[in-house]
């Protein structure tokens, strides 16, 4: 009697396992994939702190967004494409993406040369969810601060 209670109780946990496994697969690769923003643009911000020590203030070139279009259009995944980072912003900042990747990245200084922003934007699952995150950089005592965002926004459905 207690093998078919034992049974039924594995069978239970089983069917839960089953039900549950696609949903947490999905939530860790949307987490993998929105990762990529917060790390490249910890990249980009070491870079223009470099240059601020070097300077005093921030490399005055903008640069992106690039590429200028989404990557859901090319499949999810935006290909290598050297001829990209080619802007001279983007030189300037020693900057390039040698891999896949699911972002628009943007840098925009401020005139007076002691603030800029860092800009990924994305739809990492093409679900027309996208993801922005932001980096505040500001230069104060020669050091640089930054202040991150992130949000989250309904892309407008495409007009027919």
């Amino acid at each position: 009697m207690w093998w078919r209670r034992l049974r039924y109780a594995l069978l239970l946990i089983a069917l839960c396992a089953i039900a549950t496994c696609p949903a947490a697969r999905r939530s860790c690769t949307a987490k993998l994939r929105a990762a990529e923003a917060d790390d490249l643009l910890g990249y980009l911000a070491d870079r223009v702190a470099a240059r601020v020590a070097a300077t005093g203030r921030v490399p005055p070139t903008a640069a992106g967004p690039t590429p200028p279009t989404g990557c859901c259009e090319r499949g999810g995944t935006c290909p290598v494409d050297p001829a990209l980072w080619t802007a001279p912003g983007w030189r300037e900042l020693a900057f390039s993406i040698d891999g896949e990747h699911r972002f628009s990245y943007q840098y925009t200084p401020e005139p007076s040369g002691l603030a800029a922003t860092l800009r990924a934007t994305g739809d990492v699952a093409c679900d027309g969810t996208v993801r922005v995150v932001e980096l505040q950089l500001t230069v104060a005592g020669g050091q640089v601060q930054r202040a991150w965002s992130h949000r989250t926004t309904a892309r407008p459905p495409a007009s027919p």
